[in-house]
């Protein structure tokens, strides 16, 4: 609907380094989702509002999470920088932290409209028979499949305890609709493990 969840510009704002300006968020005029809007006059050159790179989920972040780093580096090297986003990701999205408010805006699979080729059925994705976008859904939906046993076994194993298997499951899956849909690709640069190359990344407000 364009609108964003309740707590996100205010958690924003508290983070080192944030700026949040003389902004809102409405539905879009130019077509479906939301649009940033002013709510007052500016000048050239005003700061509308600003993300600190400690909101940025990102491979730079996923390698330093305590609990999960060392799995997703090793995911990183086998499986590539995606792979271990989408842990990173599922992970946050089957547990509730800081980052609740900015992972209820990411899409959720709906029976009504299942937009991404990611939650087709068998029978969606038949239509695509003999074409180049049939092979590649179907080489990104192996994908996912196998990034999904793997984090399984290792490092999403107590979340599958927690949760249940259905629900990791589902968490990679969303995980990668949102990188599909919405990741940038930054240049990490910095220190950190795997550090000095471009590396995907969704950016909390400004991917929406």
């Amino acid at each position: 609907n364009g609108m964003l969840p309740p707590g996100l510009f205010r958690w924003l704002a508290a983070m080192p380094g944030a700026h949040v300006g003389p902004v809102r968020v409405g539905p879009s005029e130019c077509g479906m989702g939301g649009g940033l809007y002013l709510t007052e006059r500016v000048s050239d050159g005003d700061l509308l509002f600003a993300v600190p790179h400690s909101a940025v989920m990102s491979v730079e972040a996923a390698f330093a999470d305590p609990r999960l780093g060392t799995g997703l580096a090793a995911l990183s090297e086998s499986d590539g920088d995606r792979a271990a986003l989408a842990g990173f990701v599922a992970s946050k999205l089957l547990a509730s932290d800081a980052r609740s408010p900015y992972l209820a805006t990411l899409p959720a699979r709906s029976a009504v409209d299942p937009q991404h080729m990611l939650w087709w059925g068998r029978d969606e994705v038949s239509l695509l028979e003999g074409t180049g976008a049939h092979r590649e859904c179907l080489r990104l939906r192996e994908e996912v499949d196998e990034v999904a046993v793997t984090l399984s076994g290792d490092t999403l194993q107590s979340d599958v305890g927690r949760c249940g298997q259905q629900a990791v499951d589902e968490a990679v899956r969303a995980a990668y609709v949102s990188i599909l849909s919405r990741a940038f690709t930054i240049d990490e640069g910095g220190a950190g493990v795997g550090a000095g190359g471009p590396a995907p990344a969704i950016v909390r407000l400004v991917d929406r």
